[in-house]
């Protein structure tokens, strides 16, 4: 690789790292044997929200249908048809939903905001 002209010791760093990594790529070697390899595991599959869950989160929190919805930033209609089982909680929503009921704090330090 090239190096810096102007001599930088953090993209000397940079191009060292890259030709180590170059060369093990070419030798076949594992690549556990040269670096330090982390292998993460997300969690992000969402809770499936029944129109009983759905429910059950708002009542949690004590809000109304059209405060969660504005909360949500969803409309009220939306919000009801969630409710009555009329259209499934989409991902992003169950993930937010997930959120509030794990860090309940997420309402109480936001909800003074939408209640203006």
């Amino acid at each position: 690789m090239k190096r810096n002209p102007k001599g930088s010791p953090v993209w000397d760093d940079v191009i060292a790292g890259m030709d180590s990594l170059i060369e093990a790529l070419n030798t076949d070697e594992p690549l556990e044997k040269r670096f330090t390899v982390r292998t993460v595991k997300l969690d992000v599959d969402p809770h499936a929200y029944s129109p009983a869950d759905v429910k059950a989160v708002r009542t949690k929190l004590g809000a109304s249908q059209p405060l969660l919805a504005k909360f949500l930033g969803v409309s009220l209609q939306t919000l009801r048809s969630w409710e009555q089982g009329q259209r499934p909680v989409p991902t992003m929503a169950a993930r937010y939903l997930d959120d509030l009921q794990e860090f309940p704090e997420l309402w109480t330090r936001r909800i003074q905001i939408v209640k203006k």
